[in-house]
């Protein structure tokens, strides 16, 4: 511990060029390890130290300053140690908040601290929509975790969805972002926690189509529907080119579907995603992740969406599947079948 604290003297903002940077590599070959991160986490002034230098002029010290506090922060434990001191500065570092958002606990003091200026999630929304923002050409591909991450509790998703914030408006556009899986991921993480509180299925599933084409447009392709087909469909999504390309990643094209399954759990829901087309199109992506996707977790949670919705609500017999309690042999059974079913699929 002594041995790390002497590196605090090199670390100051009018220190020798060299030695600053010197002193930061090693401190961020010792994030790479638990013994490491606890020496640091427990020397604030050090801590502090690093905050600082995420401000030098030089650039590489400055980004090895950003590296350390990312490391630092990718654990809760220490995530929460570091918020800890980095709310008596306000830190710009999207990554490191993107850590410390993660962590759930944090979530409503971050949100305390968002919206003591009403203008303050307006302003990051608008940033985030911007690309290339500033004159540094800022990216802040980070900000879509970070918002996903402050939708995990309830006050997060009623800021999101509120229309005095228009957050989720500014964000859609994002959940088919090619560039950047980032931006894009933590865009889709946003939508599906919405999806899975039942207060917003309204809202998603309102007059405005825009919600349901950004959890849908990922999912096509540039297959051809019949011209009754194409009616029901959102205007955004008839008649795609052939340059069309589905999601990449399996984990957002799961996540997608499932903010599908959660949006069929009541009636009306399930009436209006038939009215829309979501039956075609998942017909014609079961066919794709079959045949060229093959992954077996977007197989089965797409078979789950349509077992659903080719049903007619005769069928079904209920208005809410939430309130329905499956025993847990009966439970077993079914994903059996579905793993037995998925596997034929792909074999």
């Amino acid at each position: 511990m002594e041995v790390v604290s002497e590196l605090v003297q090199f670390m100051q903002p009018n220190q020798r060029l060299d030695l600053k940077a010197v002193a930061l590599t090693h401190v961020l070959g010792l994030t790479g390890s638990a013994e490491g991160k606890a020496a640091i986490l427990g020397l604030d002034d050090l801590l502090m130290a690093i905050f600082g230098l995420t401000y030098d002029e030089n650039h590489t010290v400055a980004k090895d300053a950003v590296l350390s506090l990312i490391n630092l922060t990718a654990e809760e434990e220490c995530a929460i140690k570091v918020f800890q001191l980095a709310k008596r500065i306000e830190p710009p570092w999207s990554m490191v908040l993107s850590n410390l958002t993660r962590v759930e606990s944090l979530v409503h003091e971050i949100l305390d601290i968002l919206e003591r200026d009403e203008q303050t999630l307006p302003r990051l929304a608008r940033a985030f929509a911007q690309l290339d923002f500033n004159k540094k050409k800022a990216r802040l591909h980070y900000l879509a975790p970070i918002f996903c991450n402050l939708t995990q509790v309830p006050r997060g998703r009623e800021l999101c969805c509120h229309a005095r914030y228009q957050l989720l408006e500014k964000l859609l556009p994002f959940a088919s972002y090619e560039e950047n899986v980032v931006r894009r991921g933590g865009t889709i993480g946003i939508l599906k926690n919405v999806c899975f509180d039942a207060v917003y299925h309204s809202v998603i599933l309102g007059e405005d189509d825009n919600i349901l084409v950004a959890i849908l447009q990922p999912l096509c392709g540039p297959e051809e529907f019949s011209d009754e087909e194409n009616d029901m469909l959102p205007i955004e999504l008839q008649y795609l080119p052939e340059s069309k390309r589905r999601e990449t990643d399996p984990d957002l094209r799961k996540m997608l579907l499932e903010c599908l399954l959660q949006l069929c759990s009541t009636r009306r829901s399930r009436e209006i995603l038939r009215a829309k087309g979501a039956y075609e199109i998942l017909r014609e992506y079961h066919k794709w992740e079959a045949r060229v996707g093959l992954d077996r977790d977007c197989l089965l949670a797409c078979l789950n969406v349509v077992d659903i919705l080719i049903k007619n609500e005769d069928e079904i017999g209920l208005d809410n599947y939430k309130s329905v309690e499956v025993p847990a042999e009966q439970a077993e059974k079914f994903v059996q079948e579905d793993t037995d079913y998925v596997k034929s699929l792909l074999d």
